[in-house]
């Protein structure tokens, strides 16, 4: 028993995942995939059955509503192809190593509210491994109303930009971490082939000397939403990977 941290109830306590199982499960039943070790005093990969999940976050009315959520947002994230899972990957219009789509979400604010939603949970989480993941409880309060529909969504508040694998990758999971660019600071969340860079402030495009409203396509929330495409074998993500791994020999494995 404990308070729900998301409908602020009391209640008994569910398992919630951070990620969605539905984005971490592996490749094939029964086999494995890679997730970095919690509290390992060396860089170093394990191999999992499941992804992370806390069991002091919500109750079970909290979890329904994450589950809604969640469930709206991956069934619209692979019919656009943007999913490894996805029946039919979206493909780049060249085979260029970076490339944008255009793509045409049919409630884009049902699909940022899945991501700041993975921003709340990965904030309030007590599991060592999203320790990096720190918010103001300002912050945290905003993302929690927003959730349950409490405060309207406002794009300006931590605004996303997308980025898709284009090729099939090893299977694993990684936890979010925080990147800088240049002063402008991001936490990066990885699932199943999508990357999702949530914008701790306003950012600017770098390519520009103005900046970037937040409701421009860059970011999603509008109709159009510009999705930035990478080859997965030339990404940050695999080379991280590779990185964390040592040996390419491993990432070959059935996993």
């Amino acid at each position: 028993m404990g308070l729900c941290l998301l409908t602020g109830k009391k209640g008994k306590f569910v398992k919630s995942h951070i990620i969605p199982k539905s984005l971490t499960r592996p490749s094939k039943a029964g086999n494995k995939f890679l997730q970095p070790a919690a509290g390992s005093t060396t860089v170093r990969l394990i191999k999992r059955a499941d992804s992370w999940y806390d069991k002091s976050i919500v109750i079970r009315e909290g979890e329904d509503y994450l589950s809604e959520i969640d469930s709206y947002a991956i069934d619209e994230l692979r019919a656009q192809g943007l999913l490894w899972s996805s029946d039919k990957l979206r493909k780049p219009a060249t085979d260029l190593i970076n490339e944008l789509t255009i793509v045409n979400f049919n409630e884009p604010l049902k699909i940022r509210k899945f991501f700041l939603s993975l921003l709340w949970r990965a904030a309030v989480s007590s599991l060592p491994e999203f320790v990096g993941v720190t918010l103001s409880k300002e912050q945290i309060e905003i993302l929690r109303r927003i959730i349950i529909g409490e405060m309207d969504d406002k794009l300006s508040v931590f605004p996303i930009i997308l980025i898709q694998l284009t090729g099939l990758g090893p299977t694993h999971n990684f936890v979010p971490i925080k990147l800088s660019f240049n002063g402008w600071e991001v936490y990066r969340f990885y699932m199943n082939g999508l990357i999702a860079h949530i914008h701790l402030q306003n950012p600017n495009l770098l390519a520009l000397m103005n900046p970037v409203p937040s409701d421009h396509p860059t970011f999603l929330g509008t109709k159009q939403t510009i999705v930035h495409q990478v080859k997965t074998e030339n990404s940050f993500q695999l080379s991280n990977l590779k990185k964390l791994l040592r040996n390419d020999v491993f990432i070959n494995e059935k996993i």
